[in-house]
């Protein structure tokens, strides 16, 4: 298990001083970037023999979220690996030690030459220690899009052109920052307790993303596909 102890800083909230479902996913991410560093699994080493984790999706549910100047404890392990999959649980506590927020991520190995999965090798996950998965109820990797009667705002919505703060290491839209952008689709002054997030398409600098919203009951979708309306990630948010 690695953890990270740190405080919430003003830049991490938002208007009501608090986190939101996108700073989390940056939470878990460094944290677990930050494992595979400290046992030599890291950016580097996975690049210098043309290999990467790419995240799959996200299952994150949230008792509380952190607040500004709150000294919170992220922490992350893996609890298995099959084939090509590599399965991580994450949570974050208060100083007491409460849980304030669990998650579980499905990661796929890749060749980066080839831009296809491949089995991880002993070697690739050695040093990741498996522990217990956290109790929850653990939904399917893949979220099927809601149907067309439930859908507020179409294709036709002016499109996100990904400019170069959008993308990360890999050259492509950073993980969290899809999240972000689904943010300013959803209903305004409602708690988001539970988010899946199913990553379908890279997407890389001078795409168009566009945006389709679905909503029924107390679920949300925010589709982002290309023109074709191939998706590049679904954003479900429940409350």
């Amino acid at each position: 298990m690695y953890k990270i102890e740190q405080r919430v800083t003003y830049s991490q909230v938002g208007s009501d001083l608090k986190t939101d479902m996108a700073m989390l996913a940056h939470y878990f991410q460094d944290c677990a970037i930050f494992q595979s560093e400290s046992i030599d699994k890291g950016l580097k080493e996975l690049g210098s023999m043309h290999t990467a984790w790419f995240l799959s999706s996200w299952q994150i549910e949230v008792i509380r979220y952190p607040e500004f100047g709150e000294m919170i404890t992220v922490q992350t392990w893996p609890h298995d690996f099959k084939g090509i999959y590599g399965y991580r649980n994450f949570e974050i506590l208060d100083e007491k030690g409460n849980q304030m927020v669990k998650a579980n991520s499905i990661w796929i190995f890749m060749d980066l030459e080839k831009m296809r999965p491949i089995k991880a090798a002993p070697k690739d996950i050695a040093g990741y220690d498996l522990h217990p998965a956290i109790e929850m109820e653990y939904a399917p990797r893949k979220i099927q899009i809601m149907e067309e009667v439930y859908r507020k705002k179409n294709m036709a919505d002016t499109p996100i052109l990904v400019r170069k703060s959008f993308l990360d290491s890999n050259h492509h839209v950073n993980n969290g920052r899809y999240i972000s952008e689904a943010m300013n689709y959803l209903p305004d002054s409602v708690m988001y307790k539970k988010m899946r997030v199913d990553y379908r398409k890279a997407a890389a600098l001078g795409d168009e993303m566009y945006p389709a919203v679905y909503e029924q009951d107390h679920c949300c979708q925010v589709v982002f596909s290309d023109r074709e309306r191939n998706p590049f990630v679904i954003v479900e948010i429940l409350w």
